[in-house]
């Protein structure tokens, strides 16, 4: 089972059980009228809803120990967005049964009359619900339109980015209708409402996290261009960058860098480092808009706010290893073999296998993976067509012993994933790095 069907899964259940463990289950079967499960029905979605929203907020702050049990950064942003998904349909659920499902009822059969009993809340608690519920739904039409945004690929990532900062906003409105609705039922003092409450907090904390601007401040340090270098034939970027303390990171791993002209940080892989001059090297492809601007305006001296490292892409593995990268994707591998040449470790279970267009672009390579002991293959696809996971399988002398480590374009990795788990390697034993963050 996928990580994403966990985390999906696990919501659901939270959901539920916060639901059966309140004092409305118990009215299932006490009450039995259309009404009265209209509105049972509202607490049921409602749970559910806000603890996908919960666990959305939680997986957007990027708590380390929240990343490794998702399996990555990337991997959380991935559940991140789907568990966004799910609490934008257990929404629209909640919402549909709150203003259609006895209007479409009406048009089936003949409804009973809805009797009121005599309530037993003050009307001071009445006023502090029915604010919620005004509020939750203007901020639930807003929550729609910037998940269409969100989930638009086509619609650019800084009004996307800037958009999406509303959600905090959002979730503290919907936070604050989930709390005081237990008025309503009844729910103080039961199970359900102390698991509500807890869940409801730390939803609540998240969210001012993210709207102080506070995420992943411990792992951000200022740092400074000291080398830059653009190679016209490849169209790579070249930039060394001096942190103005001490930055601690495995090959393999990655950061967010903000540079002074760019509102927007955007994730790049660490290719190695100088440690002569304490500076982290990146390389990086000129391929869409931003790296192209990035190109034109970046220079020596310029300010750069490093955030991270992030990533499990750490070839921590006693099996055979098969790397696999594709273009730029060859940056965490450089890393791993620079640091294998300048501690003197030399391995004996590593088959590199590195595709481009052309000839190889980075033309040391193979003398690092002769001094690592790494076998190194290329594979020119303008003159050998694409590299298969066919040609790969034949140097794979386990399969139920060997792991994958791919990084590069995500189509490509798709297939080898793909076909890798079909030749009957373990899911666990497939590591790449998606920097697809929407």
């Amino acid at each position: 089972m996928s990580r994403v069907s966990k985390w999906s899964i696990s919501g659901l259940i939270l959901g539920c059980l916060i639901f059966i463990t309140s004092p409305s289950f118990k009215e299932l079967f006490t009450n039995i009228n259309i009404w009265h499960y209209k509105e049972l029905s509202l607490y049921l979605t409602g749970s559910i809803a806000i603890v996908y929203m919960v666990m959305s907020m939680v997986l957007s702050v990027r708590f380390s120990i929240i990343n490794n049990y998702a399996g990555g950064l990337d991997k959380a942003y991935k559940i991140h967005k789907w568990v966004g998904i799910w609490a934008f349909v257990s929404s629209i659920v909640h919402w549909f049964t709150e203003t259609w499902f006895i209007d479409i009822c009406k048009l089936i059969f003949t409804l009973p009359p809805k009797v009121k009993g005599v309530s037993t809340i003050s009307d001071f608690a009445k006023q502090v619900y029915h604010i919620g519920n005004d509020m939750v739904e203007y901020a639930f039409y807003v929550f729609v339109v910037v998940l269409v945004i969100a989930l638009l690929k086509r619609i650019p990532y800084h009004i996307f980015r800037y958009v999406h900062k509303l959600i905090p906003v959002l979730f503290l409105f919907a936070a604050y209708h989930s709390f005081t609705i237990q008025i309503k039922g009844a729910w103080f003092g039961s199970i359900g409402s102390f698991m509500l409450s807890i869940i409801i907090f730390i939803g609540v904390v998240c969210a001012l996290i993210d709207l102080l601007q506070l995420i992943g401040y411990k792992h951000k340090v200022f740092g400074e261009v000291v080398k830059y270098s653009y190679n016209e034939n490849n169209k790579t970027m070249v930039i060394d960058i001096k942190t103005m303390k001490s930055f601690d990171f495995k090959a393999g791993q990655y950061v967010f860098l903000r540079f002074g002209h760019k509102k927007e940080p955007h994730p790049f892989s660490i290719a190695g480092c100088d440690k002569e001059n304490n500076a982290i090297r990146f390389i990086i492809k000129e391929l869409g808009d931003y790296t192209k601007a990035l190109k034109n305006s970046i220079k020596v001296t310029d300010i750069v706010l490093v955030e991270g490292p992030y990533g499990t892409f750490t070839f921590e593995s006693t099996n055979q290893q098969i790397w696999v990268a594709g273009g730029i994707g060859i940056t965490p591998f450089i890393a791993r073999l620079e640091y294998l040449v300048s501690s003197g470790k030399k391995v004996d279970n590593v088959d590199f296998y590195y595709s481009s267009r052309g000839e190889n672009p980075f033309v040391d390579i193979e003398k690092l993976c002769e001094k690592a002991g790494v076998c190194f293959h290329y594979t020119n696809t303008l003159k050998e067509g694409r590299l298969t996971f066919e040609k790969i399988k034949q140097t794979i002398k386990d399969i139920k012993n060997v792991s994958i480590w791919y990084c590069g374009p995500a189509k490509f990795g798709k297939d080898i994933q793909n076909k890798a788990k079909n030749a009957g390697i373990n899911n666990k034993n497939i590591h790449y790095d998606s920097f697809d963050m929407r």
